[in-house]
């Protein structure tokens, strides 16, 4: 049984690996990419937006925060002198980067930054649509790692009121919010 287990550890470090290999790959074949449209395009052309966007998750896919971090903020900048502050693809960017900030532990640098997908996507998309709703919850996460779990409740309700009203009481996305409430209620403990 030990020789078995060493086995099945050794098989999963190999296929970390191969993964890892890949995504380095992506990385090589994306920058090659992107070097070869900025120089052709400009660096604020929007087939650049995609492919360094593309860059960016594979970064952050192997931990490369601060690279992908780099990628994200230029790309929204871009955006916002090409597009707009407004534009979706600008708020988008915005999101993106706030999930890489959050995914690197660098919390109150991506509540900003939901706070200000929030408010932009409330005024364009509305309060009901699936992004404003994902703002609701990623914001509602953040204040949850930060320790302000009161915050996080109410913006987590907010979110499975919604899903109810929109999608109904039996819709995944409306189950899976009742789910995470129900979990988080759980790790709480008995009051």
């Amino acid at each position: 049984m030990y020789y078995i287990s060493i086995l099945l550890a050794i098989n999963v470090v190999i296929m970390r690996d191969k993964h890892s290999m890949s995504v380095l790959k992506r990385i090589q074949d994306l920058s090659i990419t992107l070097s070869g449209l900025e120089n052709n395009l400009g660096q604020e052309n929007p087939k650049c937006f995609l492919i360094r966007h593309k860059l960016a998750h594979a970064y952050r896919a192997l931990e490369k925060f601060e690279q992908a971090i780099n990628l994200f903020q230029f790309n929204l900048e871009a955006k916002i002198k090409v597009l707009g502050q407004d534009h979706y693809e600008t708020i988008n960017s915005q999101s993106s980067l706030a999930n890489c900030y959050y995914a690197s532990g660098e919390f109150p640098l991506a509540i900003q930054l939901f706070i200000k997908a929030l408010d932009a996507r409330t005024k364009i998309l509305g309060p009901f649509h699936p992004d404003t709703l994902r703002s609701i919850g990623s914001l509602a996460n953040s204040y949850r790692a930060t320790g302000q779990s009161t915050e996080a409740d109410k913006l987590h309700l907010r979110v499975l009121n919604l899903r109810q009203i929109i999608l109904g009481a039996n819709h995944p996305r409306t189950v899976a919010s009742l789910k995470h409430i129900e979990n988080v209620l759980e790790s709480m403990g008995p009051n």
